[in-house]
This record gives C-alpha cells, structure tokens and sequence, in this order.
C-alpha cells in the first residue's frame, strides 16, 4: 500500500469528512457490474452507520 497525501484522500461515504492515514480507517472492497468498489470510512462506526442505512 502505498501512503497518500491529505490532497488525494478519499472522504468518507458516511459523514464526508476526508479519510486519513490512521488505524481507524476501514475499506469496504466490492466488484460491482465487473469493477472493483472501494468505499472508505474513517471508523468503525461511520461503516456500520452505512451499512445499516443501506441494509434497510
């Protein structure tokens, strides 16, 4: 993996804020229509906040 800048740092698909470099960090990998998702999410608990709002 390699390090990125604050410049190229995805934001979160919970609350937006942008995603840093740190161990609360939590990637969600999926393959959708044949293409590799990644969706990033500051913390555990801005991943399940997304989950539970696109489980229902």
């Amino acid at each position: 993996m390699t390090d990125s800048t604050d410049e190229d740092s995805p934001d979160c698909r919970s609350c937006g804020d942008p995603v840093g470099p740190s161990s609360e960090q939590r990637v969600v990998t999926s393959v959708e229509d044949a293409e590799t998702v990644y969706r990033h999410f500051c913390s555990d608990d801005c991943r399940e906040q997304w989950e539970s709002s696109n489980s229902a």
